[in-house]
């Protein structure tokens, strides 16, 4: 079959869209429309129906898009593998999967290395989706992501920091005369909850363990919004340190230690498998380790 349907039929199973198909392909829709039509002539089947504005998957196109996934992964990587990468020339465009506090904490030094090698790449910083980032780096969706959380699958994967999580308070939340936040106070105190697809649930894991229930007023999707809505509403959250600690400077906050014990967590490069790389991803994720690895990691 060609490369090019294949690219095609997976494409529409993925995104549900003829226009996004088009677009991630770099051809028109109509272009699309006659794809489709020479796969559905191949397969004698419709494969896809609209219903509900999306391109539903007929049970055949349930059937063969595991194995036409796979085939393509296998024929692009071949092919690339067989092309020579130059950054210094390159105009491709790489997909970095990050949360928030990943783009605050290593987007701008990744930048400085793209523009001092690479000055023609580009890149797409795809949003933290827990759950889902192992089928991404699996299926070629993201080409790297950074995650605090470990993921299954093959891939290799770099420590980047080792992390605690910390209570982020404003200023001049009222403690007890020791200073440290109290189990009955932490219990007491409205929190804002950040979404476990951040990939930053330890916390909440080991607080389901101790049987811990707090009293959870706000649910956000991003870290960056913290600061503010803490220095205006006096709730409280559970944050990485490293990050928060950046925040006292400019926020009427302060840091302290939780009522219970929570694991350190470990933030990780995560590329994928090496049989699976091309040249330019195997450069995407050297780059990528030179840029984030600068010394050794110390002790918590």
């Amino acid at each position: 079959m060609d490369l090019n349907l294949l690219r095609t039929f997976v494409s529409v199973y993925e995104t549900g869209s003829l226009t996004s198909t088009a677009r991630a392909l770099f051809v028109t829709q109509p272009s699309v429309s006659h794809s489709l039509a020479r796969l559905r002539a191949e397969f004698a089947d419709e494969l896809f129906v609209r219903s509900g504005g999306r391109m539903r998957p007929t049970a055949l196109a349930d059937e063969i898009f595991p194995d036409c996934r796979e085939a393509l992964g296998r024929l692009e990587s071949l092919t690339e593998r067989s092309r020579s990468f130059d950054p210094a020339t390159s105009t491709r465009r790489f997909r970095l999967c990050l949360s928030d506090l990943g783009e605050l904490g290593f987007l701008p030094e990744v930048l400085r290395h793209l523009a001092e090698a690479a000055p023609g790449v580009d890149l797409d910083v795809v949003p933290m989706d827990i759950a889902e980032v192992a089928e991404w780096l699996e299926r070629g969706t993201v080409d790297a992501a950074i995650a605090s959380w470990p993921l299954a699958g093959g891939f290799e994967s770099l420590l980047l920091k080792r992390e605690r999580y910390v209570g982020l308070l404003h200023r001049d939340f009222p403690l007890a005369g020791t200073g440290t936040l109290s189990m009955e106070e932490f219990l007491a105190a409205g929190h804002v909850e950040v979404a476990r697809s951040t990939g930053h649930q330890a916390a909440e894991e080991r607080m389901e363990e101790l049987g811990i229930t707090r009293r959870t007023r706000v649910r956000v999707r991003h870290f960056s919004v913290l600061p503010q809505i803490i220095s205006e509403s006096g709730l409280m959250a559970i944050v990485p340190e490293s990050m928060a600690a950046g925040w006292i400077g400019s926020w009427p906050l302060q840091l302290v230690d939780l009522p219970f014990d929570v694991e350190p967590i470990e933030v990780r490069l995560h590329l994928p498998q090496q049989g699976r790389r091309t040249p330019a991803l195997d450069w995407f994720g050297s780059m990528l380790r030179n840029a984030l690895i600068t010394e050794p990691l110390g002790k918590l």
